[in-house]
């Protein structure tokens, strides 16, 4: 099951929108209010095991600014199946070879694109809607997607973090109901933990029930000493994983730590504790409060991704919901941090908010992953990072800004072109400086490849008055451009030029005349037209004009016609 967008319609103060997941790890950017956690949240509506999470007030769909009822909530995962979804979904449907719904299923193929939709103002009905299939039928896909959904991991920094104690009501061990809110969340992952620990005279299914039933204190003790074997194998292992990488800022502490959970004096009280034993194998016990910011964030990411009811089975294709990640870690750790999520996108995808520079490093994060959120009018609005228009609002964009380490006020102010490598941006430098084509105003910026620029390109969307990106026409050049619609969308086509786009093949070097090449490499010194270009412009700066000045008539014709239909 791939999904390949989310869509939300009338959930607070979204009237709709779209979330692309074109890439595996997808920020989400925005000023404070702008509507980025309530994204998150409409999200986590499509998971029904989610309900009761936080007493289910990501399911108040309500828009606050205004008087009339909300009407057609829903949330939409556009999604294809897979051969074996397929497959599997036919067995689930268990429908007679002869029926019309067998015989619209053998017409379904992982390229049928298939919107699951929960209506939260009809009940919270899940429901697909294919128009050629039947309602029945329809509805045994929607049974199907339902039941074999991705599992949602969410995690709110602000709220998530670990309980002094974890309390179970006096009738737990009779009716087995939990809480309501953040101890629900925690009770699910103590249940969980004593289910996957394979207790000894246990039952798997009831194994918390089970264990409370116990009077024998010292049995209880070895039940515990057992649990405690489970949770070092699967969170303290992992974090010395995170050591052994040299994620020092991160895994800002001991190695040498262990996990405990203690029941409170054979109660229904549960804590956690840590172990450090890094002092000459002393053992001393705190509270997971009590340890590094890096590795409470850490331990509290793990825990609910190990023991999470669902992903025991599910452990790839899961959608990570993450509000503000790290936000209680310093710079560094952040840094460290993203690579961390970035391999757990490997394998799975992940949307995070976030206001951190160091969460948007560009050498771990695409640029046109990015999503702006933005509320206009008391609606929020989700824009591509290509598509954003900074002038909007240019405090939405400062951390991307800041990650980039460009100055974009100062560098992209007016007119811009960005070239496809360093041999461009002299020769146009040349022509400017010399014959002042183009004019002296307009900023020349060079980039590092044909398909390096993605960089540059976000910086003029967000500060140039205007902006045109060169390439050569040859191969390396249309595929740079396919790359920047990819990334920024069909918009950008317009800001993209081509040196004499007419001819078939057409490169910088093209420009000159064969007996102009030949003048330049013997003036220079060198055997390569690109790599006598620079050294013309740095070395032999004061000859620029006079090599200029003598091009033969059809060099100059051919750099008049790229100059002219830049149009600076």
């Amino acid at each position: 099951m791939k999904i390949k967008s989310f869509e939300i319609n009338n959930y607070r103060a979204i009237a709709n929108l779209t979330v692309p997941l074109n890439y595996s790890i997808n920020p989400i950017i925005g000023v404070n209010e702008s509507g980025k956690t309530s994204i998150l949240k409409a999200i986590l509506c499509l998971d029904k095991d989610r309900d009761r999470l936080n007493k289910g007030e990501h399911l108040d769909y309500q828009n606050k600014y205004s008087t009339s009822d909300t009407t057609d909530c829903r949330v939409i995962a556009k999604l294809h199946l897979s051969e074996e979804d397929i497959k599997n979904l036919k067995t689930h449907a268990k429908v007679k070879t002869d029926s019309n719904s067998y015989k619209e299923l053998e017409t379904l193929t992982p390229e049928t694109s298939i919107e699951f939709a929960r209506v939260l103002s009809n009940d919270k009905k899940y429901e697909v809607s294919i128009n050629t299939f039947s309602p029945e039928t329809n509805k045994r896909i929607a049974n199907f997607i339902q039941s074999n959904f991705p599992v949602f991991l969410y995690f709110d920094d602000f709220t998530d973090r670990v309980p002094e104690e974890v309390v179970f009501s006096e009738t737990y061990v009779n009716d087995g109901k939990l809480a309501r809110g953040i101890q629900r969340e925690w009770q699910e992952i103590i249940e969980e933990i004593l289910k996957r620990s394979e207790l000894d005279g246990i039952d798997e299914e009831n194994a918390l029930k089970n264990y409370l039933k116990v009077d024998d204190s010292d049995r209880r003790q070895d039940i515990l000493s057992d649990i405690e074997d489970v949770l070092n194998k699967e969170i303290i292992e992992e974090w010395k994983k995170v050591k052994q990488r040299g994620k020092t800022n991160f895994a800002d502490d001991s190695a040498n730590l262990e996990l405990q959970l203690n029941n409170i004096d054979g109660s229904n009280k549960f804590i956690f504790k840590v172990r450090d034993t890094s002092n000459k194998n002393r053992k001393r016990t705190f509270n997971v409060s009590e340890r590094s910011k890096g590795f409470q964030w850490f331990f509290n990411y793990m825990i609910k991704l190990k023991f999470n009811p669902r992903y025991r089975e599910k452990k790839e294709n899961s959608i990570f919901l993450l509000d503000e990640p790290g936000s209680y870690l310093h710079s560094s750790a952040q840094t460290e941090l993203l690579k961390e999520l970035k391999t757990v996108s490997e394998n799975n995808v992940i949307i995070y908010c976030t206001h951190s520079q160091f969460l948007l490093n560009p050498h771990d994060i695409k640029l046109g992953s990015i999503k702006i959120a933005d509320k206009i009018d008391s609606k929020v609005e989700l824009h591509l990072f290509g598509e954003y228009n900074g002038s909007k609002n240019t405090g939405a964009l400062s951390p991307v800004y800041q990650a980039l380490q460009i100055n974009g006020a100062k560098d992209f102010i007016g007119n811009v072109i960005i070239t496809e490598g360093i041999t461009d941006y002299y020769v146009l430098k040349m022509l400017q400086e010399n014959w002042n084509l183009p004019e002296r105003g307009t900023t020349i910026i060079p980039g590092s490849g044909a398909g390096n620029s993605s960089t540059l390109i976000s910086f003029a969307l967000g500060f140039a008055k205007k902006f045109i990106l060169v390439f050569d026409n040859d191969k390396g050049g249309l595929n740079a451009a396919k790359k920047y619609k990819k990334e920024f969308g069909d918009r950008i086509e317009g800001y993209f030029h081509f040196y004499h786009k007419n001819e078939s093949s057409y490169c910088l070097e093209d420009h000159f005349s064969k007996v102009d090449q030949n003048r330049l490499l013997e003036f220079t010194g060198t055997s390569d037209v690109k790599k006598a270009i620079p050294i013309l412009y740095l070395d032999f700066h004061k000859s620029v004009f006079d090599f200029l000045d003598g091009l033969e008539e059809v060099s100059k014709k051919a750099l008049g016609i790229t100059i002219n239909s830049i149009g600076f």
